[in-house]
């Protein structure tokens, strides 16, 4: 069984092996239709998956300082 995980959870960064995700960055991909989530009463939640999933997405590469 999977275990749900709460927006504020993720923010604070209470998740691990996940950073930290603002609740305003989470708000953004919701309406972007950019992470999946669910809805538990008014509460979102999501699977450890989805936000693997989102992360592999948008993950950028690092751009080199110039010297």
């Amino acid at each position: 069984m999977s275990e749900w995980i709460y927006p504020k959870d993720l923010a604070d960064g209470k998740v691990e092996g996940l950073p930290e995700i603002s609740l305003s960055t989470q708000v953004e991909a919701r309406r972007k239709r950019q992470i999946t989530y669910s809805k538990a009463g008014r509460n979102v939640v999501y699977k450890r998956e989805w936000v693997e999933t989102w992360l592999e997405k948008n993950i950028r590469k690092a751009q080199p300082k110039a010297e």
